[in-house]
């Protein structure tokens, strides 16, 4: 097949995944949530649940991706979205919006689970496997583009038109990018049984516990990027405390993901200059500014310092996923080829069971404590805890 036909066609699945990760509601959430008579204490509880459904359905799905044609799986997930929108421009409350964050666990993971192989077996199908790498690069750029726009373009329709009328826009761009998922080729491929999924699976969970070396930097990056999560989690709070401006919401947002997209770039420029081991310790230390710098927030309402104080911890953020992209980078050396998708999961499993924890005892901590006195109990266990997986870490021999 010529190559101008392959690249048409992954446009348009670009495209669709683009207009997807437009999430016109993600800048400015807590008020969403505020309009549905929910809290801060919600907001933290929710974002927990959504973690914890995706802990929960993140094997599921992966055993279906590997059974059900791709194409039908990302389009069932982008109708789940458009599902969970029209729900929301319908019907309001407590248990409307727990619905749709759960559902929305499950479309996200869908799609998380299901593009890449897509892509994948798209390259293959035509020879082109070996552009895999540039061709993943531009995937991520798109989604990491998509979000960018929806930090300023949300925000903008919130304040021109109001939720309703974002929420209808919403719903047009998922009818956008369903539509272009339907004219997509359906890619065959080899499907797995359910039986060797588990135990590759069981094989890989075993290695990974047993090599110290791999081990501890999955925890280490898990811990890590729970935390970050934690911090971009309460950007709006806090930025509602100092009484910002709607159109400062999207701009710390866009902010957010503009230095998140800078971090393949570092990454790339560091992974054959730089010891992973030399990070560990700046980045414990990095985040341990980052949190003084949210509780020096939380007693001031100076909005151009606490901007450029967000600004701060949007880099320290960006920092994290660096680190982040070299582990995973490192760690393969280590795994063989065919294991190295369920490494990813057992990685993301991580990450998402300590985001989950983190956020859902907020639920507890903040409405009985407050939410400075939340995070210092979660700093006082990041202490404890990172403290913990360094000493661990500097013991091994074989450090990655």
């Amino acid at each position: 097949m010529n190559i101008k036909a392959i690249d048409i066609r992954i446009c348009r699945f670009y495209t669709a995944l683009f207009l997807r990760a437009i999430l016109l509601l993600s800048p400015i959430m807590l008020l969403f949530y505020e309009e549905n008579g929910l809290s801060i204490p919600e907001l933290f509880f929710f974002q927990g649940i959504f973690y914890l459904t995706s802990i929960i359905f993140e094997f599921p799905v992966g055993f279906l991706s590997d059974m059900f044609s791709r194409k039908k799986l990302l389009i069932f997930s982008f109708t789940i979205f458009l599902g969970i929108v029209l729900l929301w421009i319908f019907f309001k409350g407590f248990y409307i919006i727990l619905f749709g964050e759960i559902m929305f666990g499950i479309s996200k993971v869908i799609m998380d689970n299901t593009m890449s192989c897509y892509l994948y077996d798209y390259l293959s199908a035509n020879n082109k496997q070996n552009m895999m790498p540039r061709y993943y690069g531009y995937l991520n750029f798109f989604l990491a583009a998509g979000t960018c726009v929806a930090a300023i373009l949300g925000t903008w329709i919130y304040s021109k038109f109001g939720f309703k009328n974002l929420l209808f826009i919403q719903s047009l761009l998922i009818l956008i990018s369903i539509f272009l998922i339907f004219t997509l080729p359906n890619i065959k491929f080899k499907r797995d049984t359910i039986k060797n999924k588990f135990y590759k699976f069981f094989n890989i969970s075993k290695e990974i516990y047993n090599n110290k070396s791999i081990k501890y930097y999955i925890l280490f990056s898990g811990l890590l990027t729970s935390i970050s999560i934690l911090f971009v989690t309460s950007f709006q709070p806090l930025m509602q405390n100092s009484m910002f401006p709607i159109t400062l919401f999207g701009i710390i947002a866009f902010t957010n993901h503009g230095t998140r997209m800078l971090s393949g770039v570092i990454a790339g420029k560091l992974l054959k200059n730089i010891n992973i081991k030399a990070l560990i310790i700046p980045l414990f230390l990095l985040y341990i500014i980052g949190f003084c710098i949210v509780f020096f927030i939380m007693q001031m309402k100076n909005i151009p310092l606490i901007t450029a104080l967000l600004f701060i911890i949007c880099l320290i953020i960006c920092l994290q996923l660096t680190f982040t992209i070299l582990h995973i980078s490192r760690i393969h050396k280590f795994i063989s080829i065919e294991k190295r998708g369920n490494l990813m999961s057992i990685n993301n499993f991580i990450s998402r069971a300590f985001a989950f924890v983190i956020l859902i005892s907020s639920k507890l901590f903040i409405k009985d404590l407050g939410l400075q006195e939340y995070f210092s109990i979660i700093f006082a266990l990041y202490l404890l805890f990172g403290s913990y997986i360094i000493i661990k870490l500097y013991k091994v021999k074989d450090l990655v």
